[in-house]
């Protein structure tokens, strides 16, 4: 019979550190719940069991080609899923009749690997596990724990449903940032056009007059002869720069460097800070309602939060709390990344036993915070786009026609 290494934290503070033996993963988890109301920091198989369990992944499948999959293809299918587990019937025959709906060639693929997976007797979550490109840690997980409990519908159901969220949240901030976007680059493209083909024209004709031109006039068609005489190289620096950063920014360094820079930019760090914060809170709330262990949830809701400086200090924490510390103390000793909204509101939950509702709430938050600043900032932001564009353009208008004025007097 497996043996089971489990740690465990009571009710009283203490770490345990003890083994149990059952017929199952899912039994031993259920024996340590009947024994403690404590919080389950972590539990493995040792011996034989758990060679053989870290066997069977085997290899990570070849990754399919074909277009991306979204979170919205993600959600369609867990939800999917989750419909046809609940009434009756068995998650095997679910995703062979999903299969045949599927509209997406590339995550058709993946779900008819993971259909074969099932048939040659492999777990669902290691199905997936075996596309980690595709299918987020956090999903992984949920499944693991919801296979072990057997509530494998409820969990895809809230799986989707937050997927949904987090992606709506997305489309809402592009939304918002949408018509900023399209407003400043259609200014970019009247310089351009005022560029590459009005000044010239003025120029020329200006030079046919050898008359004097007044300052503002000659430097800009300077600088606009200039850009033109010099177009190629430019385009080459600015690829080459563009092409700099983005291969510094991928860098672990660079990715590093970047996300401490965004958590410091005044007015972008706070939102940065909120979403990141929102998206941590969300998934740590679904794994612990799911059964996932602490650590294990905290671990992996780390690496979903979308940033490194608060990923690093999440994992300082998690060491803590598998030392003996509570969930409140852990984050409020990570310094400011950590608001003490959300520091007071985890030490509620933890203390009355509903940390994963606290943790909606603490997300829901955020999330509404999240939205009044964009729509804030960018209505800020539209004006200030507006006053710059159009002050550039109106200094090519004036040299244009300050000239066209001076002779105009001098005639007279």
């Amino acid at each position: 019979m497996p043996t089971f290494r489990y740690r465990l934290k009571t009710a009283e503070g203490s770490v345990v550190d003890s083994t149990i033996t059952a017929d199952s993963r899912q039994n031993a988890l259920a024996e340590i719940r009947r024994m403690s109301d404590g919080v389950l920091l972590g539990i493995e198989e040792t011996g034989a069991g758990r060679d053989q369990q870290k066997a069977l992944p085997v290899s990570k499948r070849a990754r399919s080609r074909g277009g991306r999959i979204k979170t919205a293809d993600l959600t369609t299918l867990f939800r999917q899923i989750a419909v046809s587990v609940n009434a009756g019937v068995s998650l095997r025959e679910a995703l062979e009749a999903i299969l045949e709906d599927l509209e997406h060639a590339r995550l058709r693929k993946i779900v008819q690997q993971v259909c074969d997976r099932l048939h040659e007797g492999a777990s669902f979550s290691l199905a997936l596990a075996e596309h980690p490109t595709v299918f987020p840690r956090v999903c992984i997980a949920l499944i693991r724990a919801a296979e072990e409990a057997g509530t494998m519908a409820e969990t895809l159901e809230e799986m989707a449903t937050t997927m949904e969220k987090s992606d709506a949240l997305a489309r809402k901030i592009k939304s918002i940032m949408a018509y900023p976007i399209f407003v400043a680059g259609f200014f970019v493209l009247v310089l351009i056009i005022m560029t590459v083909f009005i000044l010239p024209q003025f120029q020329d004709i200006f030079d046919d007059w050898d008359a004097k031109l007044p300052a503002l006039t000659v430097t800009v068609f300077a600088l606009n002869k200039f850009m033109l005489n010099h177009a190629v190289a430019e385009l080459v620096i600015l690829l080459i720069a563009i092409g700099s950063f983005m291969a510094w920014k991928r860098s672990p360094r660079g990715r590093k460097d970047w996300d401490r820079l965004m958590l410091r930019t005044p007015a972008i760090g706070p939102v940065v800070q909120q979403i990141c914060l929102a998206r941590f809170c969300k998934y740590l709330s679904m794994m612990v309602r799911g059964g996932v262990p602490i650590t294990s949830a905290l671990e992996i809701s780390a690496t979903v939060a979308g940033n490194r400086i608060i990923e690093e200090r999440l994992l300082v924490a998690r060491e803590q709390i598998m030392l003996g510390s509570d969930i409140a103390s852990a984050l409020a000793r990570q310094g400011d990344l950590f608001p003490r909204l959300l520091v007071r509101m985890v030490s509620i939950g933890e203390t009355s036993g509903r940390l994963p509702i606290v943790l909606d709430k603490v997300a829901e938050t955020y999330e509404s915070r999240v939205e009044a600043s964009i729509a804030t900032a960018t209505a800020l932001l539209e004006p200030v786009i507006i006053v710059f564009f159009g002050g550039l353009i109106l200094m090519f208008v004036m040299a244009v026609y300050l000239p066209v004025f001076s002779t105009a007097s001098s005639v007279k």
